[in-house]
């Protein structure tokens, strides 16, 4: 997608945990997009996959930071 960048988070583990990571998304006021889950989204743990604006990267890395520790994802900005 032009102008925008996948995110990348590993080891979620249910469907709050998720739900952390959007209301993260949710508060940095910007349009992201839920593009898959693997194995799929009713499945866990699972890795989800996000569209999100190229100049958001590195507010969004700063911001997921905390969560990751807490619940142990693995975030990447690919």
């Amino acid at each position: 997608m032009n102008g925008e960048t996948m995110l990348r988070v590993a080891n979620v583990s249910d469907e709050a945990a998720m739900e952390d990571v959007r209301d993260v998304l949710d508060g940095l006021d910007f349009a992201y997009e839920h593009v898959r889950s693997e194995p799929d989204d009713d499945r866990f743990p699972q890795t989800a996959y996000f569209y999100v604006p190229d100049y958001a990267a590195e507010n969004v890395e700063r911001a997921l930071a905390a969560l990751s520790r807490e619940h142990g994802f693995d975030t990447e900005v690919l």
